[in-house]
């Protein structure tokens, strides 16, 4: 029994003696914790105040926002299609072909009649050719000549000729520049024509 006592007092005295060490050591700890909190809670502040100013120093200013404005879609409209009368059919004409204009027909080829006042013999006895005299050449030819209304002669052809070149040539100079003709006319009015007249070269003694 006395043994069961002391075991029971030895166990409330060591109870007792942990529990004064347990309320030191709290006490130790919620005073130096109430005397350096304080400090680390500012130092902590510090750090972290000092922490934010370098990162918003280094952290660029954000872009602007890139506004794009809603695409606007057009409702389609469903319009109704209006087609106008049909074409009214071709009218298919039958062009008659127009006759073509009848040319006029050449005039006929006439003697040609010198005009009064006027004397070849005497006006082309200068343009005998000199070698022909010298030769004795003489002949015929048949000269076309083209009379316009006027009575003056523009162009000649040889179409018989008198055997000798010169002599050919010798003619239709001088009735080009000295022929004085009768001009051809229809009606009463004068025209240009293709007119045949015969020229002989004969030497005088």
């Amino acid at each position: 029994m006395a043994s069961a006592q002391q075991l029971s007092r030895k166990t409330i005295v060591g109870i007792f003696v942990i529990g004064i060490h347990v309320v030191f050591a709290f006490a130790l700890i919620i005073g130096t914790a109430v005397k350096y909190v304080p400090q680390l809670a500012g130092a902590l502040d510090s750090m972290l105040l000092k922490h934010e100013e370098e990162e918003e120093k280094k952290a660029p200013p954000p872009p602007p926002p890139d506004f794009k404005p809603p695409s606007v879609q057009t409702p389609l409209i469903d319009l109704p299609m209006v087609t106008g009368p049909p074409p009214p059919a071709a009218i298919v004409q039958k062009v008659e072909p127009k006759p073509e204009p009848k040319k006029a027909e050449p005039l006929p080829i006439i003697q040609a009649r010198v005009a009064k006042g006027v004397n070849l013999g005497d006006a082309c006895g200068s343009y005998y050719p000199s070698a022909s005299r010298r030769l004795s050449e003489e002949g015929s030819v048949v000269l076309l000549v083209f009379i316009g209304p006027n009575g003056k002669v523009t162009e000649t052809k040889v179409e018989t000729s008198s055997g000798f070149q010169r002599l050919d040539e010798a003619a239709g100079k001088c009735v080009k520049a000295q022929g004085r003709f009768e001009p051809q006319k229809v009606g009463a009015e004068a025209v240009g024509s293709w007119q045949r007249m015969k020229w002989t070269w004969r030497l005088t003694t």
